[in-house]
């Protein structure tokens, strides 16, 4: 059991994995805002500004990713790993065959020179 099932279980009311991360997105949002609010110098440091803007940009695309329904994806990796299986046995056959005539072929050779 994992954090999120354990919340589930415990009633309505508590937020799902997608929510508690959209809560965590607004209080940093808002505690980047405030701390420029609280310390004004931050607003005109543009080392603070370009790392603020970083991290909250950050946050919400990695939300935005977060929310997307990965369904597709698994499907395509796993059709990935079939393919790559297939692949991998086909090659190992093929080897095994062509393994004998070469080992059969070495060995004429050696015996003619």
């Amino acid at each position: 059991m994992n954090v999120w099932d354990f919340l589930n279980r415990l009633g309505p009311g508590w937020p799902s994995q997608r929510g508690w991360y959209a809560a965590a997105l607004c209080v940093q949002t808002c505690a980047i805002l405030l701390m420029v609010a609280e310390l004004p110098g931050l607003a005109e440091n543009e080392f603070f500004k370009t790392l603020a803007t970083a991290i909250v940009i950050t946050g919400w695309v990695g939300f935005a990713v977060a929310g997307r329904d990965n369904r597709v994806d698994r499907d395509q990796v796993g059709q990935a790993q079939q393919l790559a299986a297939e692949l991998i046995a086909h090659m190992r056959a093929q080897t095994q065959v062509g393994a004998l005539p070469a080992a059969q072929e070495g060995g004429s050779r050696a015996g003619t020179e």
